[in-house]
């Protein structure tokens, strides 16, 4: 029986050579995202024999009038039939990044025609920091973030679904692990009502793109008080320190002076102290009077001739020697009236200035 069916095609395929069959429409290339199907169609003419699906260089499905020859089980195929034609129509299932490679539909008996198959991945979009408000009328930048993509995709912005002029925002790629890419966009933006801001990333195998969105509140700026209570603050703050500071200096200029002041009137004190004690020692060395010593000459203790006595009787205790008088001693009551009379000057000619408190009676 195996042996009759295979005899069957080699019968099939030479008649096939000696028919005029051929390609009408050849397989188109595709995009396809990352794990989903893709699918390739080739028509041909009546009547067929065989169609051959190759991948790169590597068949992988073949098609008779009996029905498709499958070896891998990644690849399938569906078929449409009419009065002419016969449309084969490769599946690949679960599609890889391995699978970028060109995809050629033959007959074997005329040629063949190819297309290409592009698998692309779609990453992540979300906004760097969400804005929520923004200042009437004030210029406003808003990023925007695609991660994990390849190819690069392509960013684009809307206001109130309008598209934004693309001089308004800039986008820079740059490579991550995997084949994969990140994107970085920038919006520079000013409003002056409330809006609805996205963000959109795409890439041909996204049948729509992939969207972030922002809905801004704008604000008017006598909302926003910093900048003027920083221009009132600091004024303030540099005038109190300076004030501060012209108090500090003033106090020490002034102390500084006071101590000089009190340092001199100590050293003028000092001097007078010291010339007080002077001067009373020099009256203590000096001596005290002596009450029992006479600048009279001894002759002159003697009354004249023929004078009458005196009424009073002068005693004299000292002795005369050679025309000198010896110095008598003085009786204790005298010592004690000098020793008075010295104690009686040193209360009146302190050595240290006395305080002298003044009172005011009412």
């Amino acid at each position: 029986m195996a042996t009759v069916r295979t005899i069957l095609k080699l019968f099939s395929i030479s008649l096939g050579m000696c028919l005029s069959t051929r390609i009408i429409e050849g397989p188109k290339s595709a995009f396809a995202l990352l794990n989903s199907d893709a699918a390739f169609n080739c028509t041909v003419s009546q009547p067929w024999l065989i169609i051959i699906w190759i991948m790169g260089k590597t068949p992988v499905l073949s098609v008779t009038p009996e029905g498709p020859i499958i070896t891998d089980s990644q690849f399938g195929q569906r078929n449409y039939t009419t009065e002419n034609t016969f449309t084969s129509e490769l599946v690949i299932s679960a599609v890889t990044l391995n699978n970028n490679v060109t995809v050629k539909c033959s007959l074997q008996t005329e040629g063949s025609q190819q297309a290409d198959l592009f698998v692309q991945v779609d990453g992540m979009v979300s906004f760097v920091s969400k804005v929520t408000s923004v200042v009437l009328n004030r210029s406003t930048d808003i990023v925007c973030k695609a991660e994990g993509w390849n190819p690069e995709p392509t960013i684009t912005w809307t206001r109130n679904q309008t598209a934004v002029d693309s001089r308004m925002y800039t986008t820079t790629n740059s490579p991550s692990s995997g084949h994969l890419y990140n994107s970085l966009s920038t919006l520079n933006l000013t409003l002056s009502a409330n809006a609805e801001v996205a963000c959109l990333a795409t890439i041909q195998a996204l049948h729509q793109p992939k969207t972030a969105v922002l809905y801004i509140t704008v604000e008017p700026p006598s909302q926003d008080q910093t900048w003027l209570i920083i221009a009132i603050v600091v004024p303030i703050a540099v005038v109190i320190l300076l004030i501060i500071l012209i108090i500090v200096i003033a106090f020490c200029i002034k102390r500084t002076k006071h101590s000089e002041s009190s340092y001199q009137d100590e050293i003028r004190k000092m001097s007078s102290r010291k010339s007080l004690e002077t001067t009373v020692d020099a009256q203590r060395n000096s001596g005290l009077e002596n009450f029992g010593m006479a600048t009279e000459n001894v002759d002159d203790l003697q009354p004249p001739p023929g004078s009458p006595s005196p009424n009073r009787m002068v005693t004299w205790f000292g002795k005369k020697s050679s025309g000198t008088l010896e110095t008598p001693t003085v009786p204790p009551s005298d010592l004690e009236s000098q020793q008075a009379t010295l104690n009686q000057y040193m209360m009146d000619f302190p050595i240290y200035p006395r305080k002298t408190r003044h009172v005011t009676a009412v």
